[in-house]
């Protein structure tokens, strides 16, 4: 049998969806940090605190930017993953429409996907 992580390095998007798996286990650990701090800004404003007030009491104010930076990890790993099995599924044989339809988005997305990147 392969070795486990052979098998990965040899599969594109098997490495791509651990790369996802991992990125999506540390969002939900950050986002439970956020949601905790968010609760608190609630409560402070129920309690009458001013918006200024809150957002310059302590990591109130880098929320916003945890967040996006959050969603950005996500949907860098997930569009990462997205082109990689879109790319293993034509190499399987599969039709553009079909990969579309498999994958929830137009035929013409999947052809942006799939297409190789320049480099800058």
């Amino acid at each position: 049998m392969p070795d486990t992580e052979d098998a990965e390095h040899d599969d594109p998007a098997l490495e791509a969806l651990t790369t996802l798996s991992e990125v999506a286990s540390a969002s939900a650990d950050e986002l439970n940090v956020v949601g905790d701090e968010l609760s608190s800004m609630k409560q402070r404003r129920r309690r009458g605190w001013s918006w200024r007030r809150i957002l310059s009491s302590g990591s109130s104010a880098s929320l916003l930017s945890d967040v996006a930076r959050i969603v950005a990890n996500l949907g860098g790993a997930s569009g990462a993953f997205r082109r990689t099995v879109a790319q293993a599924l034509q190499k399987e044989g599969m039709q553009l429409k079909d990969i579309a339809s498999l994958l929830a988005v137009s035929r013409q997305r999947i052809s942006a996907v799939i297409r190789p990147r320049r480099k800058p």
